[in-house]
């Protein structure tokens, strides 16, 4: 997807609400996760600070969620490069599946954390 279809989608007024009502999903999600879940700490950081997730938060995490594989292959099922019916060719359950995707590297939980390997500090 080009750059400037990707500015336009994570600008896209009609998706901001949808994404605003997925961050508060997964935050409530990751509230009922076991405290031993990989990278909880930071996970349940990122959901208490964004439980009632405001329009700029969203706007923020639009970028990501744009950028991000699921959510382009989603948008790309529009038969249209119109954000706005790219927007509308993403189901609440692709929105909420990217949201996921995306919230561990939003919280700062590296991939090694997220699998619960121990990570090994960088030699100097």
């Amino acid at each position: 997807m080009p750059l400037a279809l990707m500015a336009a989608l994570a600008n896209e007024k009609t998706l901001v609400p949808r994404v605003r009502m997925a961050i508060a999903v997964v935050a409530q999600e990751v509230f009922l996760e076991n405290a031993n879940t990989p990278g909880n700490p930071l996970r349940f950081s990122l959901a208490r600070s964004v439980l009632s997730p405001t329009d700029l938060q969203a706007a923020a995490m639009m970028v990501g969620l744009v950028a991000s594989p699921l959510f382009q292959d989603a948008a790309m099922t529009a038969s249209s490069t119109d954000p706005t019916a790219m927007a509308a060719a993403v189901t609440d359950a692709q929105l909420l599946d990217a949201v996921r995707a995306g919230w561990d590297a939003v919280a700062g939980v590296s991939p090694a954390q997220a699998t619960g390997a121990r990570e090994t500090p960088a030699e100097t």
